[in-house]
């Protein structure tokens, strides 16, 4: 078999344009702040992992899905990296939630529900710590509790981290690292720099992950930022 096998053949166009007529409805929306945005943005995630799933994107003109979550950044005013994790909060959670429920816990709490996924392991099974059961972490009870519009997104992340253990420093804001593709030697060399970072320069009995990595990639940015300061100021 020859060719790439990433791209298919190109799918219905009456489909790709629906879709894509459903995002301008959201974006005009989000636009015109004629719907709480933090619902908004949650439509426009499992409607953007549709276009993405289906390859509609393909239909509509564009040679990468990277090059039409572009145009989906220049129509909401935001950064790449808030498009990507928009539309990586609906991959994470639709399996497991329907899009109305996506939309009814919003984009904000729907951050802290990815990250209870992706550091607790698969939905359907969980790879918590030992001491803690499926039972005890039902996923439709979070969901539920998420969706009442009387919890905040603050208190949503508190009863999170107690679930997975988690013990955070107070003092900042939570900061989301922008995501890119990247290949499977890439993945290699990251997973390296992680491995070898945690071995230098986190405390040995740290084991929570949000800690230890923010001091290997702070240490990290210090690094080259100073580096490449000196070498800007050279040309």
């Amino acid at each position: 078999m020859t060719g790439d096998p990433t791209y298919l053949e190109p799918l219905n166009k009456e489909a790709a344009l629906q879709k894509q007529a459903e995002i301008d409805d959201i974006l005009n929306s989000i636009s015109a702040h004629e719907l709480r945005l933090a619902k908004s943005y949650a439509r426009l995630g499992s409607k953007l992992k549709e276009m993405k799933s289906n390859f509609y994107w393909m239909s509509l003109g564009y040679n990468r899905f990277s090059e039409y979550l572009e145009f989906i950044r220049g129509r909401i005013g935001r950064e790449r990296s808030q498009v990507y994790a928009i539309l990586s909060v609906a991959e994470t959670l639709l399996p497991a939630m329907t899009e109305e429920q996506l939309e009814t816990v919003g984009i904000t709490k729907a951050h802290e529900l990815r990250r209870l996924v992706n550091q607790g392991g698969n939905l359907h099974a969980p790879a918590f710590p030992d001491d803690v059961t499926w039972d005890a972490v039902d996923f439709v009870q979070i969901m539920d509790y998420a969706a009442d519009p009387k919890v905040t997104a603050k208190q949503l992340r508190v009863k999170v981290n107690e679930l997975l253990h988690v013990h955070e420093d107070v003092q900042g804001l939570w900061y989301d690292l922008p995501g890119f593709y990247a290949t499977p030697d890439e993945r290699k060399e990251i997973e390296q720099f992680w491995e070898l970072g945690r071995k230098l320069l986190a405390p040995m009995d740290e084991q929570q992950d949000h800690v230890w990595k923010k001091i290997v990639f702070l240490d990290a940015v210090r690094e080259s930022y100073g580096t490449w300061v000196v070498e800007d100021h050279r040309e």
